[in-house]
């Protein structure tokens, strides 16, 4: 398959990129800075531009065949990356034809984690919250085959592909879980392949 991945220089983009590519699929990056794919950059096609820009999105999705984004907020401060980068690339997939959009959440908004999870969302994931949960209101609305993934703490553990999914739900219903970048991109991969969870919200955690 040929996959367009926005943000692929941020901790799970590279695993995406990296695992998207050994598994023999033909990657363009979408980058704000090439140089942070490293060797990478011999393996993909680069494309350079701004993720919040229609235009800059809707010229390079010709003749691909799903998109998987996984931006991510620099800190927890105020943000509104991700509800601006899903308003384009909704536009622009829309403009150009391609159907398959992936996106990476946050595991704080399922509502279930307890009074450890509602504290972390009013309090030190607040801003990261607001805007995962208008990114997702709008892929949701759109008329995309979406599929929401919803992580809790990301590690830089190594791939194990010992994980647990469950539609609509965090397994364990812990706050304090935890998955590795590279699970979640193998989960991410595997998705585009098979396709076993379209318009789903899904939550994953590390099986212990």
């Amino acid at each position: 398959m040929r996959l367009l991945i926005i943000g692929a220089t941020g901790g799970t983009g590279l695993q995406v990129t990296t695992q998207a590519v050994e598994g023999g699929h033909r990657v363009t990056a979408f980058v704000r800075s090439a140089q942070k794919l490293g060797s990478l950059r011999q393996r993909v096609v680069v494309r350079e531009g701004d993720p919040r820009s229609v235009a800059d999105l809707r010229d390079m999705l010709p003749d691909h065949d799903a998109v998987i984004s996984t931006l991510g907020p620099a800190g927890v401060g105020p943000t509104t990356i991700l509800r601006a980068a899903a308003e384009s690339t909704v536009a622009a997939m829309q403009a150009a034809g391609v159907r398959r959009l992936l996106v990476v959440s946050a595991a704080v908004l399922f509502d279930d984690l307890g009074l450890a999870g509602k504290i972390l969302r009013r309090t030190l994931l607040r801003n990261v919250g607001d805007d995962a949960i208008e990114m997702e209101r709008i892929v949701v609305a759109s008329a995309l085959d979406w599929t929401i993934a919803r992580p809790p703490r990301l590690t830089n553990g190594p791939r194990t592909g010992r994980y647990d999914v469950e539609n609509g739900h965090l397994p364990g219903r812990s706050a304090f879980a935890a998955i590795s970048r590279a699970d979640v991109a193998e989960f991410l991969v595997s998705e585009i392949q098979h396709n076993t969870h379209i318009h789903e919200i899904v939550g994953m955690t590390s099986r212990k």
